[in-house]
């Protein structure tokens, strides 16, 4: 079991991850504030979805990490580690996001500046701001016997990036969002650069250390056991989802998704999955679709840049989050955690 201070940073770390996602969708669709807002356009934009994005799924990964069960007899030191990282990765998403939101209403101080409206987004801003440092305090304050910081020079690539990436934002080309490949080519920039700043803080903040882990599946696994053995009454569900696997056109297709051999098929599905469900909620928002063939492009755009988010992503924070272990064997079903006890 999790000591009790690891559980209450999950739980903060959670709490600044959603208030995050109001902060972005407020100041992205509220009449009054998206009026005022300089950091609604790529690549600007790009920065803050793909931070929403990684913020709540690190936080919530730290969830489950922090409040499921574990063997009783096992070391923890590798799930702390993991715990935790993934807690400075949902802060440092937040932080990134906000000094390119920063970058934005400086370099456009003229969309927000004597407008009521916009001294409320600045209002806002701050206090996320705040929240984010005191969130990322609390976690240093329960990791400082668990975590050690990187050397120097790791340290120093990770402000580069980070200086090079806010000069970039500040002085990109507007010209360049003017046409339609231009502004595929501007979102992917702000993802891209979203994506390395996090990597580098994050292994500056959190070296990467080779121990023994659970990933992400064993996680799940072990969710599954505990909901399996408190709702005895659902037996017949949980033996109709296991017996599946047995299914002769199930095996191959849950070999092909296991994230353990295959993990790039996974990724570039999830992010294909995701970006026609963010192009839905986009259409759906304007109205719905109007015709098929306007929508099928939105979801093509969409889907490509996220999958391209992901797929980077995946490629960077993978391994720090302890994510996906490799595995010669079949064992990422629940079944098969199921017949080894």
């Amino acid at each position: 079991m999790m000591p009790g201070r690891l559980k209450v940073s999950a739980i903060i770390t959670f709490v600044l991850a959603v208030l995050f996602y109001l902060f972005f969708q407020i100041s992205k669709h509220d009449p009054a504030l998206s009026q005022v807002n300089a950091f609604a356009e790529d690549p600007y934009d790009a920065v803050g979805s793909f931070g929403v994005q990684l913020a709540v799924f690190t936080a919530l990964l730290s969830l489950v990490r922090a409040f499921r069960p574990y063997h009783p007899k096992k070391a923890l030191d590798g799930q702390k580690l993991l715990l935790l990282r993934g807690e400075y990765i949902s802060c440092l998403s937040v932080a990134v996001t906000l000094v390119a939101d920063v970058v934005a209403m400086i370099r456009y101080p003229f969309v927000w500046m004597g407008l009521a409206a916009g001294h409320m987004l600045a209002a806002l801003m701050l206090g996320m701001a705040l929240l984010t440092a005191l969130v990322g305090w609390l976690i240093y304050r329960s990791a400082r016997n668990i975590i050690v910081l990187s050397a120097q020079g790791v340290w120093t690539r990770a402000i580069l990036i980070s200086i090079m990436g806010i000069l970039i934002l500040a002085l990109y080309p507007e010209s360049w969002r003017q046409s339609v490949p231009g502004a595929l080519f501007t979102a992917l920039v702000g993802e891209v650069l979203f994506i390395v700043a996090v990597w580098a803080l994050g292994i500056a903040i959190s070296p990467s250390m080779e121990m023994p882990f659970e990933d992400f599946i064993d996680d799940l696994a072990s969710v599954y056991r505990w909901l399996k053995a408190r709702t005895g009454h659902l037996a017949v569900l949980y033996n109709m989802f296991e017996k599946m696997r047995e299914v002769p056109f199930v095996r191959p297709v849950l070999s092909w998704l296991n994230p353990r051999k295959h993990a790039w098929n996974v990724c570039i599905l999830i992010g294909l999955l995701m970006g026609f469900v963010l192009a839905l909620a986009e259409t759906m928002a304007g109205g719905g679709p109007q015709q098929i063939g306007r929508f099928a492009i939105v979801a093509a755009v969409f889907m490509s840049l996220e999958g391209a988010g992901v797929l980077l992503g995946y490629a960077l924070l993978a391994k720090p989050l302890g994510l996906f272990r490799r595995d010669s064997g079949d064992k990422m079903s629940l079944g098969a955690h199921q017949k080894k006890k």
